[in-house]
Parts: structure tokens; sequence; C-alpha cells
């Protein structure tokens, strides 16, 4: 488990470079060789050097040219995610996916750092985010796909975590003078060095390998090389061994990549790619877009009686601390409570920062009681940080990269990560006009009711997936099973001498990989054989037994049939072994005696 600690550590970097980028531009603008140098210099003169240095009288030409500096980052990402990103990782790999990003990132970062003409700065944000789209598309898939069910919500907030202590690392060098906007803007390059020098040392996706195999017509290749890979982030051979069976089993129906038109022509896909997409505008509708970009900008424009770069610091400090916190609970706890959770706080800090902002707004500069609605404002934003890295900071990411079946995966998640991009690049274009036309309250009031939209959205329409493998989030979704299209699926007599070769999962305490014949597994449950010899003539063409003998699970309105089949497991389990699974096998019986195993 130390391998994979060390594995998941070195990929979200990918987040550390995310946050540094995301955390650098609020404090880069505010320093006085970027605005002399885009504003108020010989080469982009917009305005005089007072008008440029005061956030009263910015000329129209400089508030658009943060608005496109500030989203152009976010533009690049989108168009990475959605046209490149799903083809490399599905050709060459996830981690292939992340070393190209990470080298776009430096070639980026470095123009961002040299150039001082408007055109090529902006071109330098564009190639820059198209660098970190790639990354962000594949870190969450790649880790999603390494670790167990048990720790994939803990190990997929990594992201978030790193994310924000790039965050709040440049929210400290900008608050010291001697970091100038150059020095600010290369902070993304040294993560994105480190991850592509770093990426060939980590496993590749056993999943992934398997996957490309089979395509391929090549599974035994496929086999060993996920068997390699598992070795290096599993601590014992029984665990590599059950862990390359379950996931032979989960790709047997899954082995051609399915086209485009699936994410909306099946019911259960179409679902997922709705609500991945919608936690993604959501998560930026909430306004933290607002805090993190132009934070500083709003502090000092409400009178906040503390230096605005010290407030973005506290600010980000409070998110880091409750990301932390998110990846202690958010397998304990579960996603859906979380994005709960954090949505009503969210809510009603946002709505105090507001009504705070209008008041602040309305007093005259000497009134004595700015300085107390300023404090009110500082903890009623801190408030919101916090309740944000609780769960939509983290669970936004979690969720769409474990919902989604291996055919669809890298297109389906390719659209949730451009709309979290495209999103982002919406509100840190609107931004700047929201404040300068609607004021801070107004500009806060605006995402107080779109945060109200979210609390209702996630009650409705967000299942609970904390601790669900694939097969079972295919059940939460109500996805059909698929026609049987494998080796492995087929249609034999019932008979004394047929054997059958299946993943038998029982829900409950065991799982394990059994061999018997057809009779045999019948006489493992005697009450539920019973059954079956005495069904009713009246059948439909085909029954089918349940897929998951949990406690809810009945055959034709009979006794449950968990406690028929629990005393066919031998053997104690391991840690592996414990946690509840929907059987990967369905025996389907019609009137002729024939039994299908899939």
């Amino acid at each position: 488990m130390s391998s994979l600690a060390a594995v998941v550590s070195l990929a979200s970097l990918g987040g550390v470079l995310f946050g540094l980028d995301q955390g650098n531009w609020a404090g880069a603008i505010e320093k006085d060789g970027f605005k002399n140098a885009f504003c108020s210099g010989n080469v982009n003169r917009m305005g005089t050097y007072e008008e440029c240095h005061d956030e009263s009288k910015l000329p129209m030409g400089y508030v658009s040219f943060l608005a496109n500096g500030s989203s152009f980052v976010q533009f690049g990402a989108a168009i990475a995610a959605l046209s490149v990103g799903p083809w490399l990782a599905r050709r060459f790999g996830r981690r292939e996916t992340l070393f190209v990003g990470s080298l776009i990132v430096v070639v980026g970062v470095v123009g961002q750092v040299v150039v001082v003409q408007v055109g090529l700065f902006l071109a330098s944000r564009i190639a820059g985010g198209f660098g970190v789209g790639l990354v962000t598309y594949a870190l969450p898939m790649y880790v999603s796909e390494l670790v167990t069910d048990e720790v994939r919500g803990a190990c997929g907030s990594m992201m978030q975590l790193t994310m924000v202590t790039g965050m709040v690392i440049a929210s400290m060098l900008n608050s010291t003078s001697f970091v100038d906007y150059q020095m600010s803007f290369s902070l993304p390059l040294y993560p994105a060095i480190i991850l592509a020098a770093g990426i060939f040392f980590m496993p590749q996706s056993p999943r992934h390998a398997l996957s490309k195999a089979q395509e391929a017509g090549e599974l035994q290749a496929g086999v060993e090389q996920a068997r390699a890979a598992l070795r290096r982030i599993r601590a014992t051979e029984e665990e590599v061994e059950a862990e390359l069976t379950e996931l032979q089993a989960s790709l047997a129906n899954h082995v051609e990549e399915a086209p485009w038109s699936k994410l909306c022509s099946d019911p259960s896909i179409r679902k997922r790619v709705l609500v991945a997409n919608a936690l993604q505008w959501l998560q930026q509708l909430s306004g933290v877009n607002a805090i993190l970009s132009y934070g500083p900008s709003i502090f000092e424009s409400a009178g906040v009686p503390l230096d605005k770069m010290i407030c973005a610091l506290i600010v980000n400090i409070c998110n880091l601390v409750c990301t932390a916190f998110l990846m202690g609970v958010i397998d304990k706890w579960g996603r859906r409570f979380l994005l709960l959770l954090s949505a009503f706080g969210m809510f009603v800090s946002m709505t105090t920062a507001a009504v705070a902002a209008h008041f602040l707004e309305s007093m005259d500069s000497a009134d004595p009681h700015r300085t107390l609605l300023g404090w009110v404002l500082l903890v009623a934003v801190c408030i919101f940080m916090s309740s944000f890295a609780l769960g939509w900071g983290g669970v936004c990411w979690v969720y769409p990269a474990e919902i989604f079946p291996m055919d669809v995966k890298e297109k389906a998640l390719s659209t949730s990560v451009c709309s979290q991009w495209i999103a982002n690049f919406a509100i840190a274009f609107i931004v700047p006009y929201q404040v300068q036309w609607l004021n801070v309250s107004g500009t806060f009031s605006f995402y107080a009711v779109c945060l109200c939209f979210s609390l209702l959205y996630v009650y409705v329409c967000v299942p609970e997936t904390k601790g669900l493998s694939v097969e079972d989030i295919d059940g939460l979704f109500k996805a059909t099973a698929p026609r049987p299209s494998s080796p492995l699926a087929r249609e034999v007599p019932l008979a004394a001498n047929m054997h059958s070769n299946s993943e038998l999962g029982v829900a409950g305490e065991f799982s394990r990989s059994v061999s018997c014949t057809m009779e045999d597994l019948m006489e493992l449950a005697g009450g539920l054989k019973r059954q079956i010899v005495s069904m009713p003539a009246n059948l439909n063409q085909t029954t089918t037994l349940p897929t998951s003998f949990g406690p809810s699970a009945s055959f034709g309105g009979r006794p449950r049939a968990s406690s028929l089949l629990s005393a066919a497991t031998e053997g104690p389990a391991s840690p592996r072994q414990r946690r509840p699974r929907r059987a990967n096998t369905h025996l389907c019986m019609s009137r002729g005696g024939y039994v299908a195993c899939v």
C-alpha cells in the first residue's frame, strides 16, 4: 500500500500544477509590474498609471484583457478535454496523456513569463490551459483505476488537496514583495517538469491495459501487463489475482469502444452524463471562481480591514484544511451527504456575505461600523470556502470518474471535464463585469441563488456511490444488462456434467471464484432449488434469478436467497473480500431447462 500511496502522490502533482495556475492569477494581476506591462506601459498602453492602479477607474480595455486572461486558460482546457483527451487516453493510456499535458503546460508557462504583447500572452494562456485540461482529464481517471473501492474517494480527493496546496503556495508567495508577476506565472512550471519526468516510473492502469489488449485481440499480453501493474500497488499475490479475475469479469461485456451516440441513446449512460456535467456546472455557479480569481480585489473594494493578499491567503488556508478533512470522511459519510452539507453551508455563508457587502457599499468610509462589517464579510467568505472544500471542491472530481463503465468512460468523462472548463471559462469571463456592474453584493447574491438550486438538484438527482463497484453503479443507475458478447457468455443445457467457471459474488461476507457442476450449484441452495423445480407453469419464457443475493434479493416473491447461498462459501475472508459485491454471474432459466451463464 505504501507503493500505491507513492504513486497517487506523484500523480497528484497534476493537482499542484492546476492549483498554482489557478492561484497565481489573482495575485499576479495585483503586482505593479503586471499593471505597468499590460495597462500603463508603452507596449500596451490602455490608460494612465492612476487609472490602472485604481480598482474603481480601470480602463474598459484593461478589464476586457483581465477577463480574457483569466478565462482563456479554461477555454484551452475545455478544448483539450473534449477533443484530444479521450483519443490520447484510449489510444495510448492515462500516463501518456498526463505526460503530454505536462509538456504543453511547460510551453504555455514559458510564454506567459517572457512575452509582454497582449496577443502572445493570451495565446500562451490558451496553450497552458490546453495542457492543464489534459492533466485534469486524465488524472482522476488514472487514480480511480489504480485504487480499491474502499479508498477510491479519499485517493480521488488527493487531486483536490494538492490543487488547494498549490493555491496556498501561490497565495503565500504573492503576498510577498520579492515575487514579481513573472515569478508568479512561472510557478506551474516546476510540478509540470517533475510530473513529466516521473510519470513513466508509475504503473499503467491495469483496467486500461486489459481493455486495450482485448480490443487488439491480445488478451494474454494484457493480462500480464495488468498483473505486473497490480503487483506494484497491491500487498499480496492473492489480492493481485483476485482483482485481476474481477477486472476480466467486469470487462467481459465491454470489449469494444462504444460510439459517441451511446452517451445519448443509452438511458442509464445518458443519466450519468447529465449528472456528471451538471455537477461541474453547479460547482462553478457556486461562485468559487469569483472568490479565487478576484478575491483580493473584492476584499479591497469592500473595505475589509486587512491587506487584500493576507485575506486571500486566509481564505485559501481554510480551503486547504477542509479539503484534508474531506479526504478522511468522503468514504465514510458518502458523496451525496457531503454535497448536500456543502451546498447548505455555502448558501448560508454566501447570503451573509451578500448582506454584509450591501451595507458596506452604502456606508461612508468613515462609518465606525464599517470595520465590523468588513470582518463579517471575511468570516462569511472563509465559511463559504470551508464549505466548498468539504464537498463540492473534491466530490465533483471523484464522482464522474467512478460512475462510467469502460466502454464509454473516456468519452463520457471528457464531456464532464469539458463542462468543468467551459463553466470555469464562462464564470471567469463574466466575474470582472459582474463586480463592475452589480458590485460585490449583487455578485454574491447571484451565486447565492445558484447555490439554492444546487442544493435541490443534489437532493433530487444525485444518488450515493460510496463503496460501490462499477457493476454496482450500473444497477444504481438502472443499467440494462448487455447481451452476451464475449466467450465467457454462453447458453448451455442444464445437466449434471455441465460445468460453469464464473466469479460468484455473494453479498455479505464473502466473494470467491467457484468451479462446479450446475447440479452442485443448485444443491448449494437446496431451498432455492426446490423453488426452481416447483416453478408455476405460467412463467414467462425466461426467468432471471436475482443478480444480487443481498438482503433484498428474492425469487418470484419467495423467501430471500442470501441465507441459502452463504453456506456455500468456505474459508476465511481476506480484507479484499469483505465488501458486499453484486454477482457477476447471471443464471437465466428457460422452460426448456437451459441456463445462460453470463
